[in-house]
């Protein structure tokens, strides 16, 4: 259908629309003159009886003369008429010029009866010189373009041809209010070369349809445009196939919901197809789901279920970018594609249920209902302890489009948290640890380096378990099991410490409390090069420290500040005085010696002692940290503390012993440095002033999560109590001068078990002897590349083996500073792990034997291809030290932090970068990268093949 109706004569029936744009189009025709306009047309008028056209808003009335005499009357009425009317009369007439006669004739606009070319009015609409041909065959396109027409005029083109997507494109965003052309919105400005440039994709049209009114205003189009446009938005160029059924869902009044339903149709035919025929289930709810379009569908058969795949597909992808654009786009907009995604999630749930699609719902990467079977999918694979069938099961997890959600991100972690708890458990990755006959020494070590890992992996997984059944049950027998290896380990290691506190050894090499200031603190301070920040974090444990070193590794670098020792750098730590409480273990740490105090004596003391050389240090506790102006951060003696350039200032926060007394964390148990208040303040004020940062506790402690009462008649904590009585199967009794109890004879009983207390419920207890309690972590930072006190060694990555989510092909091999059963061989080791935000992860401690690469590296510094690029060089490096790198590198698994390598070369860390700038050069022989550097910025990688292939050796 054109703008020019057929009435079954040989003229036309115009409408509105074609007559103001033809009086639009006449260059001499303005208001302020009577005057009158013929018309070929049908002589039949039933619209408005007046038009408003041109810029001005001018007027004209419309009139109807069926015979020359009607015409002629028609025409010295409105020029002799006194009376206020239009100044424009528009006549429409079917006769012939011959028959009206030439002096009607010359009394009208141009002396003829002017013929409309809707065709013609639209290519001047435009500004274009000639139409595309191509649009002839839209016969409906013509009357809709006139009618949808922008106040003032379409964009113009300023000559050139009027394309077919043009023309349809422009009139589709004018139509459906998805473009420049919005009715609702500001007009477009006129004048110069313009375009339809909105895109009428699939994903625009799935927007278009979550739009307040849109369905219903394409549904307000007659049959003819409405049809036109369909055909027109699904073709390939467009829409395609997912446009076609969009507006077929539409047309079927089921418009708004056409994204939710789409998200249906991916998930019954997109990953359902080949066992539809087999499930009655999902062959059912596809033909529910099919009368959706209405009587009749737009296809059927094999183009039908073509349709649905395609239509499914650009939904999931369209509510996929939705939920990353509710996440990470621009301010303003998140929250809209919050509020859409929202209600598309909660609609397509409401669909499935009403098509009974439950079963097909649960294999979609987009709807809750797939999220929900991927985590029962996880559960199964826990419960059945299958290593790959749970790594393909939780990396499952991360593919789906919600695994983003705050909520459904904390159920991941878990179910990763219990696939490391399940390696830890099979103990194939796991040092060779001999626990009958470790020493406290090394048991200390281990819990920093593998146990305490699996402290906090439990703890996570025990502080939310999971609304799915199935992943409910798999973490109640998982953590079982997990309880009972941690419990036995927790009876071994309780006794190995009665029997050495018994003996009333030495500590020797073993980190203790009262030799921690004497052994990391006081070298730092006579090296003078840095001042310390000490952060006593009162109730920190191994599996805390972990998590917190971890987040600080983003930004600080992580120390061994142990010097002296000839084992591989490692994260350290300590032994606690007895009984574990902040009284005796504090106090002796800030002491120097065994000792019961208050925070009085912590004060006095810690000044007191000879290493400082006469250099100021301070403790201070809670109150100090209160701030007394509006503006400042810490107390004014704190605050002066911290800006002295000769200060040592520690620093107690007591936020994680306070918390466990009080309040238990459920849902996520994750520790984070915002969770220990002033922390990161205190961190940021080490930074700007170049202090080096140790963080350390006086103790550890144990979680209640199934906690029993002992009966005791003279508890002195929640977990020790005075010597007496029978002991239970979950006490021991230690005795000796690191028991600090002279009111009992330096002999206390204590709980070694986790899960066993003697007074009233809290969220956590110290007191007691379990590796948690016992074992305090010690943690050093510097700024990235700042000079390291004298005997500082950098550290790589800390975690244990099982911790790496990477295939057992790939990972580690276990961690240094855990005992075995027979002597290690000393050889430092790291194997790159790249993980999916290409963090660098290494690690440097001891290993089994490897063989040494010695032959490998003196024939690549004497080989030809070397000495070439050497040559390139204006300045020649220290072959020695480059000689020295490339077998450090290889030894470490060819990765490690660039202040480690210098540190191990003998550079100083201020020029680590440098030299690695010139080691890349010599070894990356045509372009080829034999050593580079990780996304962190800060690590090197040498890959040995790629070495070997670069510079052969005979």
């Amino acid at each position: 259908m054109s703008s020019m109706i057929d009435t079954g004569t040989s003229a036309v029936r115009l409408t509105a629309a074609a007559i103001t744009q033809y009086l639009a189009s006449r260059r001499y025709l303005h208001a302020g003159k009577r005057q009158v306009v013929l018309l070929r047309a049908a002589p039949v008028w039933d619209g408005a009886p007046e038009l408003t056209w041109g810029p001005a808003g001018c007027t004209a009335r419309v009139a109807a003369a069926p015979s020359p005499l009607a015409a002629y009357e028609l025409v010295l009425g409105h020029l002799n008429a006194a009376a206020p009317e239009p100044d424009v009369l528009v006549i429409l007439t079917d006769r012939e010029e011959s028959a009206l006669g030439g002096d009607l004739l010359a009394k009208v606009y141009g002396r003829r009866v002017g013929v409309v070319d809707s065709w013609d009015v639209v290519r001047e609409a435009f500004g274009a010189t000639v139409v595309d041909s191509r649009l002839f065959a839209e016969n409906w396109a013509a009357e809709s373009l006139l009618d949808a027409t922008p106040p003032g005029r379409w964009p113009q083109l300023a000559g050139g041809a009027l394309s077919r997507g043009h023309a349809l494109t422009s009139l589709a965003l004018r139509r459906l209010g998805t473009g420049p052309y919005d009715p609702d919105a500001t007009p477009p400005a006129t004048g110069g070369q313009t375009s339809a440039n909105g895109v009428l994709d699939a994903h625009t049209l799935l927007r278009w349809s979550l739009a307040p009114g849109g369905p219903e205003r394409f549904l307000a189009l007659r049959t003819a445009e409405r049809a036109g446009l369909a055909g027109y938005l699904a073709e390939p160029g467009q829409a395609g196939m997912a446009g076609r059924a969009l507006l077929a869902l539409v047309d079927a009044e089921h418009g708004e919901d056409a994204v939710a339903f789409g998200l249906v149709c991916g998930a019954l035919w997109l990953r359902d197809a080949e066992r539809a025929a087999e499930e009655q289930e999902v062959y059912r709810a596809r033909g529910r789901a099919e009368r959706y379009f209405g009587e009749r569908p737009p296809v059927e058969g094999a183009e039908f279920d073509a349709l649905a795949r395609a239509f499914g597909h650009a939904c999931e992808e369209f509510v996929a970018a939705l939920l990353l654009a509710a996440r990470t786009g621009p301010a303003a907009q998140r929250g809209e594609a919050q509020r859409l995604s929202s209600y598309v999630l909660t609609r397509a749930g409401a669909l499935v249920r009403q098509f009974s699609a439950e079963s097909a719902a649960g294999t979609s990467p987009v709807l809750e209902a797939g999220l929900q079977a991927r985590f029962g999918a996880v559960g199964r694979a826990l419960a059945a302890r299958s290593a790959d069938d749970i790594a393909d099961a939780v990396g499952a997890l991360d593919d789906h489009c919600l695994a983003d959600d705050p909520d459904a991100a904390t159920r991941i972690r878990r179910a990763r948290m219990a696939q490391r708890l399940v390696r830890w458990l099979a103990g194939t990755d796991a040092p060779d640890f001999d626990a009958e006959s470790a020493t406290v020494a090394q048991w200390l070590g281990h819990q920093v380096a593998d146990t305490g890992w699996a402290d906090r992996a439990l703890e996570y997984v025990e502080a939310g378990g999971d609304p799915e059944s199935a992943l409910k049950s798999a973490y109640d027998a998982l953590c079982a099991d997990v309880r009972a290896r941690r419990r036995e380990l927790d009876r071994r290691f309780a006794h190995a410490l009665a029997t050495w506190t018994a003996a009333g050894t030495p500590p020797r090499s073993l980190l203790t409390v009262e030799t921690f200031l004497d052994r990391v603190i006081a070298p730092v301070a006579k090296d003078g090069t840095r001042r310390v920040l000490l952060l006593v974090l009162d109730g920190m444990s191994a599996a805390i420290a972990a998590e917190l070193a971890e987040e600080l590794g983003r930004e600080w670098a992580e120390y061994d500040p142990l010097p002296g020792l000839k084992d591989a750098a490692n994260r350290r730590a300590m032994a606690a005085a007895l009984p574990t409480v902040t009284a005796v273990s504090r106090t002796s740490l800030f002491a120097g010696k065994l000792m019961k105090g208050t925070q009085r004596e912590e004060k006095a003391l810690f000044p007191g002692h000879r290493f400082w050389n006469g250099q100021p240090a301070r403790v201070f506790h809670k109150d100090d940290l209160r701030a007394t102006d509006g503006g400042a951060v810490f107390g004014e003696e704190l605050s002066a503390a911290l800006a002295d350039d000769r200060a040592h200032v520690a620093v107690v926060l007591n936020i994680i012993d306070d918390r466990l007394a009080n309040e238990i964390k459920h849902g996520d148990a994750t520790w984070r440095t915002r969770d220990i208040g002033a922390l990161r303040e205190l961190l940021r004020a080490a930074a700007a002033q170049g202090r080096a940062v140790v963080i350390t506790s006086d103790h550890g402690h144990v979680v209640d999560r199934h906690g029993v009462k002992l009966p005791a008649e003279d508890p002195r904590s929640a977990r020790h109590r005075a010597p007496g009585g029978d002991l239970g199967e979950t006490e021991v009794a230690l005795h000796g001068p690191r028991v600090v109890s002279p009111e009992t004879d330096s002999s206390i009983v204590a709980v070694w078990d986790n899960d066993s207390r003697y007074t009233a419920m809290k969220a956590g207890y110290h007191g007691g002897v379990a590796l948690a309690e016992v074992a305090i972590p010690v943690l050093a930072f510097l700024p990235f590349r700042a000079e390291p006190p004298k005997g500082w060694r950098e550290l790589g990555d800390t975690r244990p083996a099982w911790w790496s989510d990477a295939p057992a092909a790939e990972r580690r091999p276990p961690t240094a500073g855990a005992p075995v059963k027979k002597a290690p061989v000393r050889k430092a080791r790291a194997q790159v792990e790249l993980e999916a935000a290409h963090r660098s992860l290494f690690d440097v401690g001891d290993i089994m034997p490897t063989a040494p690469d010695d032959d490998l590296v003196t024939g690549i510094i004497a080989s030809e291809t070397f000495q070439a690029q050497l040559a390139l060089l204006a300045r020649k490096p220290d072959l020695a030290k480059v000689e020295k790198a490339v077998r450090v590198l290889l030894d470490a698994g060819g990765t490690l932090p660039v202040t480690a390598l210098a540190q191990r070369i003998g550079e100083r860390p201020t020029r680590a970068d440098g030299f690695a700038a010139i080691l890349r050069q010599l070894l990356n022989y045509d372009s080829v990268q034999v050593l580079q550097t990780l996304p962190d910025g800060r690590t090197l990688r040498l890959d040995k093949q790629l070495l070997r292939l670069q510079f052969p050796v005979a």
